[in-house]
């Protein structure tokens, strides 16, 4: 089982890095895309990126629920990749050519319809950051992650990525208790090229339970997020029109009261430790870390 597992975690966590790059390639492409989109139809084209941006933010914020008092110390990676259900690679936009409303590929679609244009076909939507926790004084543990402004190359822009929190136990109130439990509060930002800001605040209940080398996970959440977005607008679809320069749209898309259940379980090998998880919600999303913990 230990063996599977692992075997799992390092084949998600490599799909998760080459996927990163991948969308991140395409990122300035979706730039291209907008320009020809009314605000109505460019809320619709990116929703299910903007969602599953969101979803992303909030995940791999733990693999315990252990921390009672006493020096920890955890650095690592964590990817999560957000599974794209196939009911979003459509959606009804409004034709300004025929006046009329046509199905058409979203931002994770396929083809486009005529005048709209095509998706990415995209099935999964990644995040992978570097992840810092520090702990534990007063059965209390704090979190940090940050991605500085990295640039792949002049075509596909930055990808900005900080957020942070506090996990505190619960257990430590209650001695002799076999299974650990403990609250996390977190926070999160997501900056990709000019185009996107996403950030997001995430309530979890964690519990855990603890094996020779193994630890089984999960917990009960509950988040909101916000993405806004800003892009140029010029009917042709062109960059620039001459005599006619084109117009800045601005957006937000809040997404709340979104309730999510976490399953995982984690791995510790000496002071390696990996650890995978899916959680459940409007989004489903699979998570993978690796890591050292001293």
């Amino acid at each position: 089982m230990r063996i599977l597992v692992l075997g799992i975690c390092i084949l998600l966590f490599f799909f998760s890095f080459q996927s990163l790059y991948g969308i991140e390639e395409e990122e300035r492409q979706i730039e291209k895309n907008l320009r020809s989109l009314t605000p109505e139809n460019a809320r619709s084209y990116l929703m299910p990126l903007m969602e599953a941006y969101s979803a992303n933010l909030n995940r791999a914020t733990f693999h315990t629920a252990n921390v009672r008092s006493g020096f920890s110390l955890y650095l690592g990676m964590k990817a999560m990749l957000a599974i794209i259900p196939d009911i979003e690679n459509t959606y009804p936009a409004f034709s300004t050519t025929t006046n009329s409303i046509v199905n058409t590929a979203t931002v994770v679609g396929k083809n486009g319809n005529n005048e709209f244009p095509d998706g990415f076909n995209w099935k999964v939507i990644p995040v992978m950051v570097p992840h810092l926790s520090v702990g534990n004084l007063f059965g209390t543990q704090i979190f940090f992650r940050y991605l500085p402004s990295t640039k792949f190359d002049d075509k596909i822009g930055d990808i900005d990525v900080f957020g942070g929190g506090i996990t505190h136990s619960l257990s430590q109130y209650i001695p002799g208790m076999p299974i650990d439990f403990a609250v996390q509060g977190s926070f999160q930002y997501t900056k990709l090229g000019d185009t996107f800001e996403s950030s997001g605040v995430v309530y979890n209940f964690l519990a855990s339970a603890q094996f020779t080398g193994l630890t089984l996970y999960g917990a009960l959440g509950f988040e909101n997020s916000e993405v806004n977005v800003r892009y140029n607008y010029n009917p042709s679809g062109e960059s620039e029109t001459p005599g006619i320069p084109p117009e800045q749209i601005t957006f937000s898309e809040t997404f709340e009261e979104y309730y999510r259940a976490t399953m995982g379980m984690s791995l510790q090998f000496i002071i390696f430790i990996f650890n995978a998880d899916f959680s459940f919600g409007n989004y489903n999303i699979a998570s993978v870390g690796f890591g050292i913990s001293l």
